[in-house]
């Protein structure tokens, strides 16, 4: 014979079938990046980009506490990248650090939406965006790439050097130059560093 506390008990236990968001998080110090599906991905799974020491129950809990949003299983697994030399080709052998994904299976679906036309992103100044992540692209190929460093014979001239190369040519020829101030004008100091 049950007791009505232990029947009371059950009855919540039937309710709820399994625990989870029990776990608090006061403000995380980890990122969580949701990576868009590939193509053929259905819309009630969510890929997620976490940190390496993220477990599953980790990310139901951060899901449910920051989104209210529910899970019914995740699966993960830890992307290692091939090992890489430090230059281009040269230098000591290096793994890049792996990056832990993880997929979760939404109760309800996430559609994401369809990317704004280029037209309503012009408040947004797009075209400054493009152009730095041009010039960030160019670097970054001008860094990895160790046989195109610019010599310093390379570089150009800038025309205000040429120009003073040619006045300092007049004085050298002329052999007359002069500061523009008198004799009485000069300061003490002047005077001291002029003898």
């Amino acid at each position: 014979m049950t007791t009505p506390v232990a029947a009371a008990a059950e009855a919540v236990a039937q309710q709820i079938p399994r625990r989870f968001g029990t776990k608090q998080i006061f403000l995380p110090n980890h990122v969580i990046a949701f990576v868009r599906p590939k193509p053929k991905q259905p819309p009630n799974l969510a890929t997620f980009a976490v940190p390496l020491q993220f477990n599953k129950l980790d990310l139901r809990d951060y899901l449910y506490h920051v989104y209210n949003v529910e899970v019914t299983s995740v699966r993960s697994f830890i992307n290692q990248p091939l090992p890489r030399r430090k230059l281009a080709g040269t230098g000591k052998w290096y793994r890049p650090r792996s990056k832990k994904m993880m997929i979760a299976e939404l109760v309800k679906p996430f559609v994401w939406p369809d990317p704004p036309a280029e037209e309503d992103l012009k408040d947004f100044d797009i075209d400054m965006f493009k152009r730095m992540a041009k010039e960030r692209e160019a670097t970054l190929q001008q860094h990895n790439d160790p046989t195109k460093i610019p010599l310093r014979t390379q570089s150009p001239v800038p025309t205000d050097r040429r120009q003073l190369r040619r006045e300092a040519a007049k004085i050298l020829e002329t052999g007359e130059w002069s500061n523009a101030k008198e004799d009485g004008e000069w300061t003490e100091v002047e005077k001291e560093v002029k003898i």
